[in-house]
């Protein structure tokens, strides 16, 4: 009988752990750097949405956050670019691609999210 009471006490704290997760919608700020030239990167989710904001040397502003298969792909779009910005879960490494006017990519590692 002393069995129950801890399954159920496992079933109800398994949702609350998750929710720490930046991959199940927890808040998380994420700093990153280049490996193609050491600058860094700021991404941020605030308020458990599917909104985050993304800082780098050329980039500033809001974002959609699109989930993927243990990633988060930060979409931002500024005047007549898209920045792409992928980050892997899994080995906290990203992947960014900007697209039009001033098309460039970069990749590099992140830090644990805090």
């Amino acid at each position: 009988m002393k069995t129950l009471p801890l399954l159920l006490a496992a079933t109800v704290a398994s949702p609350a752990l998750a929710m720490e997760d930046p991959l199940n919608g927890a808040d998380f700020v994420l700093n990153c750097t280049s490996d193609q030239n050491g600058s860094a990167v700021t991404l941020a989710r605030s308020g458990a949405t599917d909104l985050g904001f993304i800082v780098t040397e050329k980039i500033r502003g809001e974002s959609q956050i699109l989930p993927g298969v243990n990633s988060l792909t930060f979409l931002h779009i500024m005047d007549t670019d898209v920045v792409t910005f992928v980050v892997d879960f899994d080995t906290l490494n990203y992947d960014m691609t900007v697209r039009g006017q001033h098309s460039t990519n970069d990749h590099g590692s992140c830090q644990n999210p805090l």
